[in-house]
C-alpha cells in the first residue's frame, strides 16, 4: 500500500514550502522523518495523508 501525505514545511528562514511524500507506512512520525531527510524543516505540518 503505497500512502501520498502532502506536507508543507517551514525552513531556518522561516518560509513555506508545500511537498508531496509517498511512503509505505501512513505513520505520521515515519512521514515526517522522510520530510526533514529529504527538505531542511524546522516545522512540519500535515495537509492530508491519503492512499495511493
Amino acid at each position: 500500500m503505497r500512502i501520498i501525505a502532502k506536507v508543507r514545511y517551514v525552513d531556518f528562514q522561516k518560509r513555506s514550502h508545500y511537498v508531496e511524500v509517498e511512503s509505505d507506512s501512513a505513520d505520521r512520525r515515519h512521514l515526517e522523518d522522510l520530510v526533514r531527510a529529504k527538505y531542511p524543516a524546522e516545522k512540519v505540518y500535515f495537509q492530508s495523508v491519503r492512499q495511493k
